[in-house]
C-alpha cells in the first residue's frame, strides 16, 4: 500500500516523513522486500548532503539515464517548424535548462514561451479586453491550464515575467486567469497540477461565474471524473492528485477529506499498475483498462513513458530500486537509446524523458550534468536504421483526445505539431 487507509496512521507518518523529505509524499509506502544486492560498489554519488552507494548494475543504469538525457537534450525543438504545444513538451524534461531553436539560434525555452514567442506561426497567449488569456486547440494548449502546468512542473516562480502584445504580466496573472476558469464538470487536471504547486492548500477564490472554489473542491471535482477518461490514459489525472497530496504534506497538514481520498486513489492505481506490467518491463499499452502488449514500439514508448512519469512522482526515493521500477526504466532506456536518430514526436518523447529525469533525481540523489554527452553521426545512423526497421508508425498526443496511435496516408510518418 502506498497510502495507508487509516487517517491517524496517515497523519502521523505523513508529518514524520514530510519533515525528513517534504518533496516526497510517497514516503507513506510499505516497501516491498528489498532485492538482494550483489557486488555492492564502494562508489557513491552525492548531492552535497546525502551520499548514495550504488551497485554495479545501478551505476550502469545511472550512466545510461544520463547518456539518454544528454542525447535528447541536443535535439532541440525548432520554433520555426513546430508549434507552441511542442515547445511546451520540450520543456518538461529539462526545465530551466531547456533550449529551443529560433531562426537557427539557441533560445531559453521558458523565456520564449513567456514572451509569447511564435511557434510555426502560432502564439499561446493573447489579450482579452486588456487581460491575459490563453488559446486552446491544435498546436497550442491541448487542455485548459496546460501552459501553467508546464511552468509549475518546471518550477517557474509566480513572479516570472510574461509579455503579451507589449503588455507586461507575471506568472501570477496566469494563475489568476486559471483560477477564474475553474468550472464544474470540466477537465480540471492541468489546473490542479499547477494550482496545487502555486497555491496554499487552504486557498479560496472566486471563478468568473461568482462561484467559490477551494483546493478541496478542485480535488473533489477532478476525482468525480473517471481516471480512464483522463488525458493520456488517466496518467495526468493521477499526476494532478499526486501534486495535491504532495502540497498538503509539504505544509505539514493532515491527509484528510479529499486529500486522503486522493492518496487512496493513487495507492490503488499503483497496485493496479503492477498487475498490468508486461514481463519485459513495459507497462500496459491499454493503460489502466487491462493488460496490453501491442507490438508497436511507439505505442509502448507512449504508454510506458507516461506511466513511469507518474510513478516516479508518486513513489518515494527508496522505491526507485524496486525491481518493477528498474525494469520499466531499463525498458524505456532501451527504446530511447535505440531511437535518437528517429524523429519521435515531441510530446511522448518529452514525457518519457521527464520520467527518466525524475527517476534519476530520486534514485541517485541529483540530476547529472549531461550537457557534453552527444552521439556520433555513425551511432545516429545505426540507431535510426534499427528503429525504422522495427516500426513505421507515428505517435502524437492529440489535444483533447489523447493518443492518435495510427499513421494516415495524408500525414506521413511524423505529425507536425
Amino acid at each position: 500500500m502506498i497510502f495507508r487507509s487509516l487517517a491517524v496512521g496517515v497523519l502521523v507518518l505523513g508529518l514524520f516523513f514530510a519533515a525528513i523529505n517534504p518533496a516526497c509524499f510517497g514516503s507513506l509506502v510499505q516497501e516491498p522486500a528489498a532485492a538482494e544486492s550483489v557486488g555492492a560498489s564502494n562508489l557513491a554519488i552525492s548531492d552535497g548532503e546525502t551520499k548514495i552507494s550504488l551497485t554495479p548494475a545501478e551505476l550502469e543504469r545511472r550512466d545510461r539515464v544520463a547518456r539518454c538525457l544528454g542525447i535528447y537534450h541536443t535535439k532541440k525543438v525548432d520554433a520555426d517548424k513546430l508549434r507552441p504545444w511542442s515547445i511546451m513538451h520540450g520543456l518538461i524534461a529539462y526545465g530551466d535548462k531547456t533550449l529551443i531553436v529560433v531562426q537557427g539560434q539557441p533560445v531559453d525555452a521558458i523565456q520564449y514561451l513567456c514572451s509569447n514567442g511564435i511557434g510555426n506561426g502560432m502564439r499561446l497567449m493573447y489579450l482579452d479586453k486588456g487581460n491575459l488569456a490563453t488559446r486552446q486547440g491544435q498546436g497550442v494548449q491541448g487542455h485548459e491550464g496546460q501552459l501553467l502546468a508546464m511552468l509549475a512542473q518546471s518550477r517557474v516562480p509566480a513572479s516570472y515575467p510574461i509579455f503579451v502584445e507589449g503588455k507586461k504580466f507575471t506568472v501570477a496573472d496566469l494563475i489568476e486567469y486559471e483560477k477564474r476558469g475553474c468550472h464544474s464538470h470540466t477537465e480540471l487536471t492541468f489546473k490542479l497540477i499547477s494550482l496545487a504547486y502555486y497555491l496554499e492548500p487552504d486557498a479560496v477564490w472566486t471563478n468568473d461565474q461568482g462561484e467559490t472554489w477551494t483546493m478541496a473542491r478542485l480535488i473533489t471535482e477532478e476525482m468525480q471524473q473517471p481516471v480512464n477518461s483522463g488525458a493520456c490514459g488517466g496518467t495526468h489525472r493521477l499526476t494532478s492528485l499526486c501534486y495535491a497530496v504532495e502540497q498538503r504534506l509539504q505544509r505539514g497538514q493532515p491527509l484528510d477529506g479529499p486529500w486522503l481520498k486522493a492518496a487512496q486513489a493513487v495507492d490503488g492505481y499503483v497496485e493496479l499498475t503492477w498487475t498490468l506490467q508486461n514481463p519485459d518491463g513495459s507497462f500496459s499499452t491499454n493503460w489502466f483498462k487491462g493488460p496490453g502488449a501491442e507490438a508497436d514500439i511507439v505505442r509502448r514508448l507512449y504508454t510506458t513513458g507516461h506511466i513511469l512519469e507518474w510513478l516516479a512522482l508518486a513513489l518515494p526515493a527508496e522505491r526507485m530500486s524496486d525491481p518493477r521500477v528498474t525494469a520499466s526504466v531499463d525498458y524505456l532506456l532501451g527504446l530511447m537509446l535505440s531511437a535518437p536518430g528517429y524523429e519521435l514526436d515531441v510530446g511522448p518523447r518529452g514525457h518519457a524523458l521527464h520520467a527518466l529525469a525524475m527517476y534519476e533525481k530520486k534514485a541517485f540523489g541529483a540530476a547529472s550534468d549531461y550537457s557534453d554527452l552527444v552521439m556520433t553521426e555513425a551511432e545516429l545512423a545505426v540507431a535510426s536504421a534499427k528503429v525504422k526497421t522495427q516500426s513505421g508508425s507515428q505517435f502524437a498526443e492529440e489535444p483533447g483526445t489523447g493518443f492518435s496511435g495510427r499513421r494516415t496516408q495524408s500525414q506521413g510518418v511524423f505529425r507536425r505539431r
